[in-house]
């Protein structure tokens, strides 16, 4: 018997009847498996995934990974589609940009602050 590797795709569909027919476990395994495989190419897809289905373990590497490259990562094909597609998500993404910049702005103030 040969054993297929598992890749992205087939881990993505696995996930998808995993979460259908509840079976926590499986689910769990696919999400740390696509997790894994989040990087500067593909963390717009793997947001969009993973909100459909709950996976919030991807959800988090995605976003973080949308956060630290946002620059390059909102001149892509992928981030374009979403705004079209579903402009909610892109929103959310954007939001979290936001947040981050003024928390790392509120950041630097409270140093000075504190002096007073």
């Amino acid at each position: 018997m040969m054993l297929a590797s598992l890749d992205e795709q087939m881990a993505s569909d696995l996930l998808v009847l995993a979460e259908k027919y509840e079976v926590k476990h499986l689910k769990a395994y696919c999400e740390k498996f696509i997790t894994s495989k989040v990087n500067n190419d593909n963390p717009i897809v793997h947001y969009a995934f993973a909100h459909r289905h709950s996976a919030k373990q991807l959800l988090e590497a995605s976003l973080s990974v949308l956060m630290d490259n946002m620059s390059t990562q909102a001149d892509r094909e992928e981030y374009k589609d979403l705004v079209e597609k579903d402009p909610r998500l892109a929103v959310e993404i954007y939001e979290a940009y936001l947040n981050r910049q003024v928390n790392t702005a509120a950041g630097k103030d409270t140093d000075c602050s504190s002096r007073k």
